[in-house]
């Protein structure tokens, strides 16, 4: 990684400067000859996704469409609901093993250890609870106890066996990589547009957000952080080559009986989780790691979170407490 600071922590510094007609009349002509940004917005991996190229060479409207071809691609590969996908065959196997892309397996590799990480606290395996669960349904209710128990106890990631591109997965068990894969798209579509000699761009992948190069003047890109519950930005990070991923539980709930319901869901019992967080955002070169870190860190709470990162030199994190307290980890 780069660059990151916060906003709210740098002291700004502010002055006057004279400004020369001369300066402000080439300035200006620098701008007008300047590219303009070129952007695309899709419906993709259950989200609304946006690439904006800033500087580039060649046809930019093939490049993005290229871009979303690679996110469509590991869609195809990493979902949970495209019958053909990798995943879905892993978890409609019945219990029979399943020939995968290496890259898959690769990837299941790394989500694993994040459960390691975790003790299981994370666990990818988390499928068969997921799909009780509806948070963007007209009515959303609490899942049955009985099926919400039944499904916990299929909650186990040690039993994943992987055997080079060979998985399998006793039966009533599911993988969900929710928590790693936009963030290993996004990984993947950065690669792409650099193979392009893109130099400058946005990959807005549904909020999973990577910020290649700077902007076209030489600045490093804003990157803002929201307020949870609101519209507002509760602090911006400045940031170059890097992503910037938030888990929050205001992204997707609901409430009954006045308690708030969110996505973010224990292994243990299936339950959402409540460590005292709102929102971990974190800063990193590699986004995957960023999707899976925010989500580790939000399910062990503050302080455990602290001992987790220690193993990440080149991270950075801030976290917003449910008294909306902001605190910074910086190694």
């Amino acid at each position: 990684m780069r660059f990151f600071e916060s906003v709210n922590k740098k002291r700004m510094i502010s002055g006057s400067i004279l400004i020369m007609i001369i300066i402000a009349t080439i300035s200006f002509i620098l701008a007008r000859s300047e590219k303009q940004p070129l952007a695309d917005t899709r419906f993709m991996l259950d989200t609304v996704c946006t690439i904006t190229l800033y500087d580039w060479n060649g046809d930019g409207n093939a490049i993005l469409d290229e871009a979303f071809g690679v996110c469509a691609q590991y869609e195809k590969m990493l979902s949970t609901s495209v019958k053909s996908s990798d995943i879905y065959r892993i978890n409609h196997s019945n219990g029979k093993a399943v020939n995968v892309s290496s890259e898959t397996s690769a990837l299941l590799t790394r989500a694993i250890h994040y459960c390691d990480l975790t003790g299981g606290e994370f666990d990818i395996t988390i499928y068969p609870v997921k799909t009780l669960w509806d948070f963007s349904g007209d009515h959303p209710a609490l899942p049955d106890r009985d099926s919400l128990a039944e499904a916990v106890a299929n909650v186990d990631y040690t039993k994943i066996n992987i055997d080079g591109t060979i998985v399998s997965l006793p039966k009533g068990m599911g993988i969900d990589l929710g928590a790693v894969a936009k963030g290993y798209i996004a990984d993947r579509v950065r690669e792409y547009l650099q193979t392009k000699n893109v130099t400058s761009a946005i990959i807005d992948l549904g909020g999973n957000v990577y910020a290649l190069g700077k902007k076209n003047d030489g600045s490093l890109w804003r990157i803002g952080i929201r307020k949870p519950f609101s519209d507002r930005e509760a602090d911006v990070v400045e940031t170059a080559d890097c992503s910037v991923v938030t888990s929050g539980v205001y992204q997707r709930y609901f409430k009954a009986n006045g308690k708030l319901y969110h996505h973010i869901l224990r292994s243990s019992d299936g339950m959402p989780c409540d460590t005292g967080l709102y929102s971990v955002t974190v800063i990193a070169e590699s986004s995957e790691q960023c999707d899976a870190l925010s989500t580790v860190c939000m399910l062990s709470g503050y302080e455990k979170s602290l001992r987790l990162l220690s193993e990440y030199p080149d991270l950075r994190a801030v976290f917003i407490t449910s008294d909306n307290q902001l605190l910074y980890y910086t190694p």
